[in-house]
C-alpha cells in the first residue's frame, strides 16, 4: 500500500517561511494591481487618442471650409468694389439731370419741383451708402473719434427710411438726451447699426400685424451706454442663439453668415459687447454697449 502524502498545514509552517510567503504573494497581487492599472490606462489613452484624431480631422475638415468661404467672400468683395464704381456713375449722371430740371422749371410747376427734390435726395443718399460701401471694403485703419450715438443713429436711420417705408415697416426711437460721448469709428459703428436693423428687416418679412422696429439708447452704468435695436419680429430659435454670432453660420438661404460675427468683432474693438435675446411677447433684441468718453461729452 502506497503511503499518503501528509499536507502541511499553513499553521504548522515555521513562522518565518509564512512571513516570508505572505510576502511574496501581497507582491504578486501589487504587481498585477499595477499591470491591471496600466493596461486601463492604455486603453484609455487609445481611447483619447483616436478621439484626439477624430476631433483634429473634424477641425481641418472645418477650417478648410471656412478658407474656401473665405476665398468667395475675398472674390464677393472686389466684385462688390468694382460694382460700387460703376453704379456711381449711372448716379451722377441722374443727379445732374435733376438738378438741371430744377434749374429749368425754377418758379414754376410747384409738384415736379417736389418729385425733382425727392429724386435728388434719395440719389444723394445712394451714393453715401456706395461711398461708405467702398470705404468699408478698403483694408484702411478705423478713424476713432468722440461720437454722439443719438446722432449716428439718426443719420443712419436716414439712409434706411425710405427701404422701411416700402416694407411697411414703421421705425421707432426712444433716444435717451445728453448721453455722453463715446469714441468710435463713425462707419464701423454705422456698419453695424445698418446690419442689425437690416435683420429685424427680415425678421419682419413675414410678420402678421404690427411691424415695427424700436431703436433705443440709455445708460448702462456710469462707464458705458446700451444701444438696442427691437423688433417685432418671428424670434430666434433658442438652439440657434449661440451660434448666431458664429462666422459663417445663417439660416438664411442666400446670407454668408459673416454680418453678425463682423459686427460684434467691430463692437469688441470698441471695447464693448454685441448681444441678443429673444422678447418676452414676440420678436428679438440686438443690443450692444459702448463705453463713454466722459470728458467729450
Amino acid at each position: 500500500m502506497m503511503k499518503k502524502k501528509k499536507r502541511i498545514s499553513r499553521n504548522k509552517l515555521p513562522k518565518g517561511e509564512r512571513v516570508r510567503l505572505e510576502g511574496v504573494v501581497q507582491r504578486q497581487a501589487g504587481e498585477l494591481k499595477v499591470k491591471n492599472g496600466q493596461l486601463r490606462t492604455g486603453a484609455k489613452k487609445q481611447v483619447r487618442s483616436e478621439e484626439q484624431i477624430r476631433i483634429r480631422t473634424r477641425k481641418i475638415d472645418e477650417q478648410r471650409e471656412e478658407l474656401l468661404h473665405v476665398t468667395r467672400v475675398g472674390k464677393l468683395a472686389e466684385f462688390v468694389s468694382s460694382l460700387a464704381h460703376e453704379i456711381s456713375q449711372p448716379l451722377t449722371a441722374i443727379l445732374s439731370y435733376a438738378q438741371a430740371a430744377q434749374r429749368m422749371l425754377a418758379g414754376r410747376e410747384p409738384e415736379i419741383q417736389k418729385i425733382l427734390a425727392y429724386i435728388i435726395d434719395d440719389d444723394q443718399r445712394a451714393v453715401a451708402v456706395i461711398q461708405r460701401l467702398r470705404v468699408l471694403l478698403k483694408k484702411s485703419k478705423p478713424e476713432m473719434k468722440p461720437l454722439d450715438i443719438n446722432v449716428l443713429i439718426k443719420g443712419t436711420a436716414a439712409f434706411i427710411e425710405t427701404d422701411a417705408n416700402v416694407r411697411g415697416i414703421l421705425l421707432k426711437f426712444e433716444l435717451e438726451s445728453s448721453l455722453p460721448f463715446f469714441l468710435g469709428d463713425r462707419i464701423q459703428v454705422q456698419q453695424v447699426l445698418l446690419n442689425l436693423i437690416s435683420n429685424s428687416f427680415d425678421a419682419l418679412e413675414s410678420s402678421e400685424g404690427v411691424r415695427e422696429i424700436l431703436i433705443s439708447t440709455s445708460h448702462k452704468d456710469a462707464g458705458s451706454i446700451i444701444v438696442a435695436v427691437k423688433d417685432s419680429g418671428c424670434g430666434i430659435p433658442v438652439q440657434n442663439i449661440p451660434k448666431l454670432f458664429t462666422h459663417f453660420f445663417t439660416n438664411k438661404p442666400d446670407g454668408l453668415g459673416m454680418g453678425l460675427s463682423i459686427s460684434r468683432s467691430i463692437i469688441e474693438a470698441h471695447g464693448g459687447r454685441l448681444n441678443v435675446k429673444n422678447n418676452p411677447d414676440r420678436g428679438a433684441t440686438f443690443y450692444f454697449t459702448l463705453p463713454v468718453n466722459i470728458k467729450d461729452a
